[in-house]
């Protein structure tokens, strides 16, 4: 198009041109001369110029040059004016959406300051009520011992106002909520619920963070400090600075090149606008016209203001933990910590000065070039007198302090969370950038979030010591979810321990093997013979032979351990069984329930079912996310039935209006009688079994649970009200060498203190569903107590399936299990070979276990005088050889070495014995087998 203009310029020019003096008249068609007609001497030069112009093909090439020029700016009008139309027909930037965390319920004597409501407020966009901001924001105020909650407009939902106005009155001290007041009506209340706070302002694929703010929400520093620094006309032209543009083409050429006044643009603020939201980074004469032009036709369809507004929402200020940090609302947030409100003149000059180049005035990379650029923009501000020179240099003594780089996003971001929120979005909406105007309200916690957080590193901090030698600080990985058991909510997640090192989300997307985490599912499979009894009924006093057998499958043979290869070689009920997590007997009660059985119940509580079953899976091989342990656990959290997890619970339009309310789905697992009992056998677990250093840590609640050791640690635990499932291993899977009591249950035990502290409403006891009988056990037997039995314990039973024969002393004829005795005392069991479902094709063997990972037995079984049979022979063990006890992945030697049975160490070194400070439980070596 430019070029046809100039063309046609040339030709207009070319038919105008004056005649040469002293021309030599042209020859006519006779060889006469030509008379040529010349202006007369006293024609004035504008006449003369005007009667050479508007000849015939002079107005022809201009009316043709001038309709050219008109249907040229007319269309580019039209296609612009379609475009920018477009843009401004909705919401640019909606104020109020984002991710949001669930609200909090303020109840009379929660254990909440003053200081920290106020915090949480101003985390949920509020500001001070005198405070210069927008109309639309919440606003607090406080008095005394009093705190008064004003929500906004923007907390509307469905046209309702979501959140009332609330008075806070804390007790002495500003500690603990000591009354509630509706500040409308004056009543009293008994609780009332906080608007909920920002988790994250992420938008579009970039991966982009924006706080929106409003013209009213600006400091008038911060706007005179852009304005200056950017396009100091910027009030007064219409869309394109013409002294920008000439000012910055010659301080190119009067500026030494490494000067950033050198590489100062022309563009105005509009223009940079357009070009951000409209076109391309390209740089072309094109692009160029089209930024000018459509910055013309954007500055008659919105105000100086609002422009001015599009514009601190839009620029980009930086990069942190993986976030582009876009708008001034957020670059507030993330280099001070503060609202946009409250910004001093040094931090407003600060973000002014790195609008140009946010990567080479990163503070946190050269905080001395940082605070040159920002004094630079002081003194601008001086120069063009929108402040004193003395007020710039007070500014300027002014230290530039900024929020450390690190240590923000885990605490106050819930990164993890938000990925797996936004992976929900996308099934929930049809088109999942339209959640860039949206309010998205989620079930998250934050002061569980925050808990959650504190835990783990706690906790994985410790662990880094123990493998200083091993690996690098910060290798080893944590996940840990925590669901509300009766919603389905999920009220806390980490998914590792470093968002920014990597964000592969432990807990909803790494499969891993879970251990002895996966038990109850085979017990519970075993209990519920009781409904349906094939091959027989099973019940929480049945006993099994705790001692070492050898399983048939197929044309296969298994042979399980126990962990750390410990057994009483006496039988065990299956309730103490499940308490000390024994592998045999867990494989054993799944040969007689058949694996096919224990994997179908598993599948129902949503856990995955393999394509093969086999002996081993009893034990936990099958492999599962933290979050479907926790979604699985939360069945016997119910009392049967399954919660699926949810994330949303509701999407409105930033005018409150609601587009999707997810509720969680239930399905029935288990009837509540078995899953009663079952909770039973894992209350036992955490008072007296594998879990017990649970209380051991002085932790006080009703709380029900299983360790899981696999190569990695597991827990997972649960109240009425609350289920939470912790891992702990390395991402390459590499052995962790402890148990999860010692891993993974420090991090459980911590958090669930926090929460069932902070809510107290989570607390309490499953109630006993009707269908259950109780009844005195002797525990060796399995069979009813007599009266003065020292061995007696109460037991529960599904109703009708309780022993009715009274137990006697046990003899060494007598055995407890369906074994078969041989002559010699020693025992043979053959199991049926295990049917595969229908639908899956033959298992496959697992494979053998080593030496280095099992001990190996040697020698015969025979009868002991108390008519048990032991393991008599040799035992080849790894020990360390300077302390002589079983040696532990941290031991600088480790050597083999054979034992007769019953002569050898049978505990556990560690890291306290190699340093002169014993403890008195040592870490526990290496193990693949279960625990």
């Amino acid at each position: 198009m430019l070029v046809t203009y100039h063309l046609l310029l040339v030709a207009i020019f070319m038919s105008v041109r004056h005649p040469p003096k002293n021309r030599v008249p042209p020859v006519g068609k006779r060889g006469k001369p030509r008379v040529l007609k010349y202006a007369a001497p006293d024609e004035s030069f504008m006449r003369h110029w005007a009667r050479r112009i508007f000849r015939p093909p002079v107005i022809v090439a201009l009316v043709v040059l001038t309709t050219f020029t008109v249907s040229v700016f007319g269309y580019y009008y039209w296609v612009f004016s379609a475009r920018i139309d477009r843009l401004i027909s909705g919401e640019i930037y909606t104020r109020s959406a984002g991710i949001y965390t669930a609200p909090r319920e303020l109840r009379i004597g929660t254990p909440l300051s003053a200081d920290d409501l106020v915090a949480r407020l101003k985390r949920a966009n509020y500001v001070e009520k005198s405070q210069q901001a927008d109309a639309a924001r919440g606003r607090y105020s406080v008095s005394g011992a009093n705190v008064d909650v004003e929500p906004g407009t923007d907390a509307v939902v469905d046209g309702q106002r979501a959140f009332q106005r609330v008075r806070v009155t804390f007790g002495k001290g500003g500690k603990g909520i000591a009354a509630l007041g509706d500040l409308d009506s004056n009543a009293k209340l008994q609780s009332a619920l906080i608007e909920p706070e920002a988790i994250s302002f992420v938008s579009g694929a970039d991966r982009g963070k924006r706080r929106v703010v409003g013209f009213q929400d600006l400091p008038p520093h911060l706007v005179q400090a852009i304005t200056v620094t950017e396009d100091r006309a910027f009030f007064e032209h219409w869309g394109i600075n013409w002294r920008g543009i000439i000012r910055a083409f010659f301080r190119r050429y009067e500026l030494e090149s490494n000067s950033p006044l050198a590489r100062q643009g022309g563009s105005s603020i509009t223009q940079q606008l357009v070009k951000n939201l409209l076109l391309s980074p390209e740089y072309s004469l094109r692009r160029k016209f089209a930024e000018a032009y459509m910055s013309v036709i954007l500055e008659t369809r919105l105000s100086k203001q609002q422009i001015f507004t599009l514009y601190c929402n839009q620029i980009y200020l930086g990069q942190q933990a993986g976030f582009s940090v876009n708008g001034v609302g957020e670059a507030a947030q993330v280099y001070f910590n503060k609202d946009v409100t409250a910004l001093t003149l040094p931090e407003s000059a600060f973000i002014a000065g790195i609008i140009r180049s946010p990567n080479r005035y990163n503070p946190y990379h050269d905080l001395t070039t940082a605070t040159a650029r920002r004094n630079q923009v002081l003194d601008s501000m001086a120069d063009a007198g929108v402040i004193t020179a003395t007020e710039a240099a007070a500014a300027k003594q002014t230290e530039l302090k900024v929020v450390p780089a690190r240590g923000r996003i885990d605490t106050s971001d819930a990164p993890y969370f938000v990925d797996y929120v936004q992976n929900q979005l996308s099934d929930i909406l049809a088109d999942a950038r339209s959640a860039e105007h949206l309010r998205i309200y989620t079930s998250i916690d934050m002061d569980l979030q925050r808990a959650a957080y504190a835990a783990l590193n706690k906790q994985l901090a410790a662990l880094d010591k123990l493998y200083a030698k091993r690996y690098p600080p910060g290798t080893l990985q944590a996940a840990l979810v925590a669901l509300n058991a009766q919603t389905g909510e999920v009220v806390a997640m980490v998914g590792g321990r470093d968002y920014e090192k990597s964000q592969l989300n432990r807990a909803t997307d790494a499969m891993r093997q879970p251990g002895s985490v996966f038990k109850p599912w085979v017990y519970a499979t075993a209990l519920n013979t009781a409904f349906d009894p094939i091959p027989r009924v099973i019940t929480a006093a049945t006993t099994y032979m705790d001692a070492p057998k050898t399983f048939t499958y197929g044309d296969q043979e298994y042979s399980p351990g126990n962990f750390a290869d410990e057994y009483t070689n006496q039988p065990l009920t299956l309730r103490d069984a499940l308490v000390h997590s024994k592998n045999v007997i867990t494989v054993d009660v799944a040969n007689d329930v058949t694996i096919g059985r224990v994997m179908s119940l598993a599948a129902r509580a949503g856990l995955p079912k393999p394509q093969r079953v086999y002996p081993a899976m009893a034990l936990g091989t099958n492999e599962a996310t933290p979050m479907q342990i926790a979604s699985a656990y939360t069945t016997f959290a119910r009392l049967g039935s399954r919660i699926t997890p949810v994330g949303i619970t509701r999407v409105t339009t930033g005018s409150g209006a609601t587009i999707a309310a997810p509720v969680a789905q239930t399905n029935e697992v288990l009837r509540p009688e078995i899953a009663y009992i079952m909770t039973s056998f894992m209350k036992d677990v955490v008072n007296r079994g594998t879990a017990a250093p649970v209380r051991a840590r002085g932790f006080k609640f009703n709380v029900a649970g299983k360790t899981g050791t696999s190569r990695d640690g597991w827990f997972a635990g649960y109240t009425p009200h609350l289920v939470c499932a912790v891992w702990v291993g390395f991402d390459d899977g590499a052995q962790l060498g402890l148990t999860g009591a010692q891993s993974a249950l420090p991090i459980w035990a911590d958090f669930m203190q926090t929460a069932l502290s902070i809510h107290p409403e989570w607390q309490g006891d499953w109630q006993m569903p009707a269908g259950i009988q109780q009844a005195d056990i002797d525990t060796r037997t399995g069979l009813l107590a007599t009266p003065d039995d020292q061995f007696k314990r109460t037991e529960l039973f599904v109703n009708g399936t309780a022993p009715t024969e009274q137990s006697t002393e046990p003899t060494e004829e007598a055995t407890p299990t369906p074994e078969e005795m041989n002559d010699d005392g020693t025992y043979t069991y053959e199991p049926a070979p295990i049917p595969p479902d229908d639908t899956q094709p033959a298992p496959t063997p697992t494979p053998p276990r080593t030496r280095a990972t099992v001990p190996r037995l040697e020698g015969q079984g025979v009868r002991q005088p108390n008519g048990t049979t032991r393991l008599m022979g040799t035992i080849t063990l790894d020990i360390d050889p300077t302390t002589g006890l079983i040696a532990a992945p941290t031991c600088p030697v480790i050597r083999s070495k054979t034992f007769v049975i019953g002569t050898e160490p049978t505990r556990y070194c560690g890291p306290e014995y190699h340093t002169g400070k014993h403890t008195s439980t040592p870490i526990t070596r290496p193990r693949t087998v279960s625990h």
